[in-house]
């Protein structure tokens, strides 16, 4: 049975930390290299003490299995606009195809609009690109990002 639901960081926090380990080696390593730690976890608790995290989870028989998590600010070009960015989407593989993802961010929709988001931000990596997703969802492609490492 999948349960979809908005969570806390603090009630995640440790059970997420073999999918967001996951979600790195698949996903990101190819493009950043190998992490020892792929999630600042202080960073995400600093984020929910300040209102700025969101994080829908996505349940298998009470697994954690996937999560959509945000973060939040206000929008720098629409003043008054609350934006909410997705900063990392995950599904386990057991649990992907159908409509799990489809579910998993509507639930977040609902979740960021009860909570004054005006402007959902959606991103996926060019190696995984999730147009198809996002337009479902009636999502506009309105920009292109790259990203340049200065050290």
């Amino acid at each position: 049975m999948i349960d979809i639901q908005t969570e806390t960081f603090a009630q995640v926090r440790e059970e997420a930390v073999p999918l967001t380990r996951a979600h790195w080696d698949e996903v990101e390593a190819g493009m950043h290299g190998a992490e020892t730690a792929p999630l600042d976890a202080a960073q995400y608790a600093r984020w929910e003490e300040l209102g700025m995290l969101h994080i829908s989870t996505l349940r298998e028989d009470g697994k954690l299995a996937g999560y959509a998590a945000f973060a939040l600010c206000p929008c720098p070009h629409r003043p008054g606009v609350q934006l909410a960015a997705l900063d990392g989407l995950y599904l386990a593989p057991e649990v992907r195809g159908g409509l799990a993802a489809l579910r998993l961010l509507r639930q977040a929709e609902g979740a960021l609009a009860a909570r004054g988001v005006g402007i959902i931000q959606y991103s996926s990596p060019a190696s995984r690109p999730c147009d198809a997703l996002y337009r479902r969802l009636g999502a506009r492609h309105t920009e292109s990002v790259w990203h340049k490492e200065v050290r």
